[in-house]
């Protein structure tokens, strides 16, 4: 993917912005471990998840979220949900939470590779 869900020979590539805003979606939907979750964020240290877990993670993420989001929904990183477009303003301080956001297209890309991987490394 590229940086905008877009697919590549690489697999799924997505900007430090989405991808924060997806490991906090599948932390919330409990169906890994706290813990290999939290790994989901640390780039090349063999980080990632099996085939297996790719697909508990695409079933939750279909059934639980999916359905909550619309088109031109942004899911934030604390999984709130807003209209409000990506004004492209770097917050800082106590508002960097409002950096991170990801959206319905982005997801579907995302649940489409976790079907399709045999598993994959965080790079």
């Amino acid at each position: 993917m590229n940086d905008l869900g877009r697919p590549d020979d690489l697999g799924f590539r997505v900007n430090f912005w989405h991808w924060r805003s997806l490991v906090e979606a599948i932390r919330r939907l409990n169906v890994l471990p706290d813990t290999r979750v939290a790994d989901l964020h640390e780039q090349f240290c063999g980080n990632g998840l099996t085939q297996e877990e790719c697909r508990l993670v695409a079933d939750a993420l279909e059934a639980h979220l999916l359905t909550t989001l619309a088109e031109g929904d942004r899911l934030l990183l604390d999984g709130g949900v807003t209209r409000d477009p990506d004004d492209g303003t770097l917050y800082k301080g106590e508002d960097a939470h409002r950096n991170y956001s990801t959206n319905r297209t982005v997801l579907l890309t995302f649940i489409r590779f976790l079907r399709e991987c045999s598993g994959f490394e965080v790079l």
